[in-house]
């Protein structure tokens, strides 16, 4: 039996050699946000962007946390601001020189219609280097 485990371990080990390297940045010169919709779907607040891995020798894993800060225009032509996190943060892994479409969902919304929007955010994530997986 420890034999086996010895070897469960040794496999894994091989397996995943960068694993123990994973590193969490913020840096948007690794990952780059750009968000290409944002819309309002049964009362709740939607957002369509993309992530782009600028990296040639990164692995990003995983989004640790995302904050974004929306102004737009209201139905009577009001500037307004939303700040929030997402409900359910989606899996993200996106290859060296990759890139990844993402839809958010922010939750509920009072507002029924979202015009001439901008956005900001702020975000976390986890990388390995030099992995190409």
């Amino acid at each position: 039996m420890k034999r086996i485990f010895m070897l469960l371990t040794l496999i894994l080990a091989l397996m995943c050699p960068a694993l123990a390297g994973a590193e969490v940045s913020s840096d948007k010169m690794i990952l780059d946000w750009t968000t290409s919709k944002v819309w309002v779907n049964g009362g709740e607040l939607c957002v369509t962007g993309t992530f782009v891995n600028k990296r040639s020798d990164l692995t990003i894993t995983k989004l640790n946390d995302f904050i974004m800060r929306v102004t737009y225009t209201d139905k009577n032509g009001e500037q307004k601001q939303f700040t929030g996190r997402p409900v359910k943060f989606p899996l993200c892994k996106i290859p060296a020189n990759g890139s990844r479409k993402l839809n958010f969902n922010f939750g509920k919304f009072a507002d029924e219609t979202v015009g001439n929007w901008v956005t900001a955010q702020t975000y976390t994530f986890t990388y390995i280097n030099g992995a190409r997986f």
